[in-house]
């Protein structure tokens, strides 16, 4: 899934240096045009990441992270962030389906990174 969701995102990136602009999943938008909720989604989650790690960092600075759980937190808020905005701005119930995906995207990368701590000798 991870491997899925960074090619789409390296095609997403060439599309935008071409000046194609497409958003999720595969919807192309004139220049400019991606919906103003999408956008306030996206700017949303990236402040509830960005809090999530300033009081993980305040509470318990020495704890140490990987890339995944970083990715797994982005892709819960943006999916939480995307259900109340597509509710606040009353779009159709696809866009629900969207958030819907990100936070169960999200939920599998918290199930796969979980560590697996087992005691074979006590």
């Amino acid at each position: 899934m991870v491997l899925v969701l960074a090619l789409w995102a390296i095609f997403l990136g060439v599309c935008a240096i071409l000046g194609i602009q497409i958003y999720f999943p595969f919807k192309i938008a004139a220049e400019n045009q991606i919906p103003y909720f999408r956008m306030q989604a996206v700017r949303v989650a990236v402040f509830i990441t960005f809090v999530y790690y300033a009081i993980t960092y305040l509470l318990n600075a020495s704890k140490e992270m990987y890339p995944i759980h970083f990715f797994k937190i982005f892709i819960i808020s943006l999916g939480i962030s995307a259900i109340i905005f597509t509710y606040q701005y009353q779009e159709s119930i696809d866009n629900y389906v969207i958030g819907i995906f990100f936070i169960i995207c999200g939920i599998i990368f918290h199930l796969a990174s979980k560590p697996n701590i087992r005691k074979y000798f006590s």
